[in-house]
């Protein structure tokens, strides 16, 4: 009878290698070298967020009752120096975060396409230099937002931004009191509070963002009280600058968080609410289109709104010569030298831009540009409406917030696509965030 074969034996594994502790002096060294770099890259964050809102330094760089940004950013050596340090720092701190950053571009691939197409569109510019140049700053402005992204949770990125315009909410109130020939407008709008900023616009719109990000933050924060006093604070500066669109923009925010809360209860009472909700708003959309001057002339606004109305209907015309990829990238506003020059003169008076981010965005990058940042947008928001739903915290508000006031803001006003923007910088953060692509993971 043969004898049954053994099975052959098996090569025992290698040990495992012995990993030798460290000495405890050098791993005290190594916990301090990281956690000095954490606190670095912080304070990095919240003076690039400060920076970002063309808070002080474009004031500072102004005689006081001087035109605000008379002689352009552009022109600017220090202010071009310091944008361009901001940029390198972000994108050095993406590389050392490589994985995280790569998973927060991998989350909404049309803000990366739009900085792709921007500096495309160097080849069809024509003023190339121009276009290479700030599609470089839009590179730098996006890859700090996807830093923003890939490091913080939506609560932590609301603090470092509630860091910044709490420090800028109170400069502005020491240099309106203190330094009233920069802190108040002396000109067109004498009277009107502008704080740290080159025009009282610009003070009514940070402080309409500090409002909802103090709001939001508020039942998160062990001292309520902070809350409080920083929306309390960018309330009044919002008043006090006389911005009447930061003003309706806080309105509009009011409204949409009381929908937002709506979406949190069961479907038998959400669906009836969000409905009542519609035809309300139907009503009053409805209404303002067939009353649209009354409304304004009652806001104390110009029907026109200050010339717009017929800037825009010429600017349309503009773009409609170049439809497909436009004008290339900050190339079309080039003053009486480029193609604005035809536009201006019969606008009848000069403009830096369209007042309109949806409108700039066509006449630099056209309807593909246009179309590529529609497609993204919807996509997030359809994706911020489930976000309220599946989280249970007040930071699941901030992306439905965030991206109304972009959409409702850029009508009237420039955001999109913009180099060296907090808004655009905050927008490219949002749609990038976990939180819009995970929510299960980050519900309460």
């Amino acid at each position: 009878m043969d004898a049954k074969l053994s099975p052959p034996a098996r090569r025992a594994a290698p040990p495992a290698p012995v990993r030798r502790p460290v000495p405890p002096r050098r791993a005290a060294m190594q916990e301090l070298a990281r956690d000095t770099f954490l606190r670095a890259e912080t304070l990095f964050v919240v003076l690039a967020l400060f920076l970002f809102s063309q808070a002080l330094v474009p004031l500072l760089l102004e005689s006081p009752g001087s035109t605000p940004g008379g002689e352009g950013y552009e022109s600017n050596m220090t202010l071009r120096l310091m944008f361009a340090s901001l940029h390198a720092g972000s994108l050095f701190l993406l590389l050392v975060h490589g994985r995280a950053a790569a998973a927060a571009v991998a989350r909404h691939w049309p803000a990366v396409a739009l900085v792709a197409l921007a500096l495309l569109s160097t080849a069809w510019s024509g003023a190339p230099d121009i276009t290479l140049r700030r599609s470089f700053a839009f590179l730098g402005t996006t890859a700090f937002g996807i830093l923003l992204a890939s490091r913080y949770d939506t609560r932590t990125l609301l603090l470092r931004v509630a860091a910044a315009l709490g420090v800028a909410a109170v400069l502005s109130v020491v240099f309106a009191v203190a330094l009233p020939s920069y802190g108040v407008d002396q000109g067109v709008h004498a009277g009107a509070w502008q704080g740290i900023y080159t025009e009282k616009n610009t003070l009514g719109q940070m402080m309409a963002l500090s409002t909802v990000v103090f709001l939001i933050l508020r039942p998160t924060l062990r001292r309520r009280w902070i809350g409080t006093a920083g929306a309390l604070l960018s309330i009044g500066l919002v008043l006090l600058s006389t911005s009447k669109s930061a003003l309706t923009i806080l309105l509009v925010f009011a409204v949409l968080a009381a929908l937002f809360r709506t979406l949190r209860l069961t479907y038998t009472l959400a669906v009836p609410i969000a409905i009542g909700f519609v035809l309300a708003g139907g009503s009053v959309a409805v209404w303002l289109a067939t009353n649209v001057e009354s409304a304004l002339l009652a806001m104390g606004k110009d029907p026109t709104l200050t010339g717009r109305t017929e800037m825009w209907a010429t600017l349309i015309r503009s773009a409609a010569e170049r439809p497909w990829t436009g004008y290339g990238y900050s190339a079309f506003w080039l003053g009486w030298q480029g193609p604005s020059a035809k536009a201006l003169a019969e606008i009848g008076w000069e403009t830096p831009g369209a007042h309109n981010g949806y409108l700039d965005l066509s006449l630099q990058l056209g309807v593909l540009g246009l179309g590529i940042f529609a497609a993204g947008f919807a996509f997030a928001l359809a994706r911020s409406f489930r976000a309220v739903r599946e989280t249970h915290t007040p930071e699941g508000f901030w992306p439905g917030l965030y991206l109304a006031f972009m959409l409702v803001y850029n009508f009237t006003e420039t955001m999109l696509a913009t180099p060296n923007n907090i808004f655009w910088a905050l927008y490219v953060a949002t749609v990038c965030s976990a939180l819009l692509n995970r929510s299960g993971e980050v519900t309460a």
